[in-house]
This record gives C-alpha cells, sequence and structure tokens, in this order.
C-alpha cells in the first residue's frame, strides 16, 4: 500500500528546504540493511519538539490511520546528487516521506522507487508532497541531478 498526498504544507511562510539543508547537524553514513553495508546519505535525528510535532500533525491529519500509532523515529535524510542509495526494508512499520524540495523539474530526478511485483514503481518528489507506506516493501531513493534531496521521515510502530 502506497498513499500519495499532495499540497501538505506543514509550515507556512518558512523556507523549510534551506532551513534543514543548512541549520542541522548531518551524520554521514545511514545503513539501511545491516553493518556491513556502504553507508549512504547524511541524516539527522529531529530531536525539536516543535519540529516533529509539526510533521507528526500533518502525517496523522492526511493519513488518519497513523493516529494511535507510536512513533519509532523521526529524521531527516539528505542525499547529494548523483548519490546511490540501497534498496532495503523499513521493517514492521508505516513508514511517512514528506518532500521538502524546491519546486521540482522532471529531469532532475529524486523519485521514490519501489519494486512491486518484479517491476519498479516512481513516486516523483513533488513540492509539498507526503507518501505513506508499508515499511515492508522494497524501496530507495534517487538523488536529484544538480542539488541536494531532502525528505523527513517518520516510522510509525504498526499495532
Amino acid at each position: 500500500m502506497i498513499k500519495v498526498y499532495d499540497n501538505v504544507s506543514v509550515v507556512q511562510n518558512f523556507d523549510l528546504y534551506n532551513f534543514l539543508l543548512y541549520q542541522n547537524a548531518y551524520v554521514y553514513g545511514e545503513k539501511d540493511k545491516n553493518e556491513d553495508d556502504t553507508p549512504t546519505g547524511m541524516v539527522f535525528d529531529i530531536k525539536d519538539p516543535l519540529l516533529l510535532e509539526w510533521f507528526c500533525n500533518s502525517a496523522i491529519q492526511h493519513h488518519k490511520e497513523l493516529q494511535n500509532l507510536k512513533l519509532a523515529r523521526g529524521y531527516v535524510n539528505l542525499f547529494q546528487p548523483h548519490e546511490r542509495p540501497h534498496w532495503h526494508k523499513d521493517g514492521n512499520c508505516w513508514t511517512c516521506l514528506f518532500y521538502v524540495t524546491p519546486e521540482y523539474d522532471i529531469e532532475e530526478n529524486g523519485e521514490t522507487q519501489f519494486l512491486e511485483d518484479g517491476e519498479i514503481r516512481g513516486i516523483l518528489p513533488k513540492k509539498d508532497r507526503l507518501i505513506v507506506f508499508d515499511g515492508v516493501l522494497q524501496h530507495r531513493a534517487t538523488p536529484f541531478r544538480n542539488y541536494p534531496r531532502i525528505t523527513v521521515a517518520l516510522k510509525y510502530w504498526k499495532e
């Protein structure tokens, strides 16, 4: 199950992309599969309770099924241009991805790809888009061509 919600504005009149890009301390090397993986991307866990609340409230407002579930983790992914993230599964959770990107140009790439029934399905990273999907689905990010790709990820434990 993959749900796509458009026009999901988390914060009004605020440059969230540049705030997340320049005002936070990222750690290099998220390992999605196991400890032997080559690390990719940069990540920081969202510690600011207000920022986390904004994203959680927005996710729950659009995807009501999350309402009584426990948040496992809230963090930000950053991939540099041309970086190649791994295929992976998130586990027994619901994953929410907020695309915090400038206006989208299809030539930039940057979709989230899912492997379903031997086919790759891509969800375009449009500005103010939220996708919610079952964490057991095989997926990966793809990078933008010319600038960093930033997503806010929330993971909620399934009941």
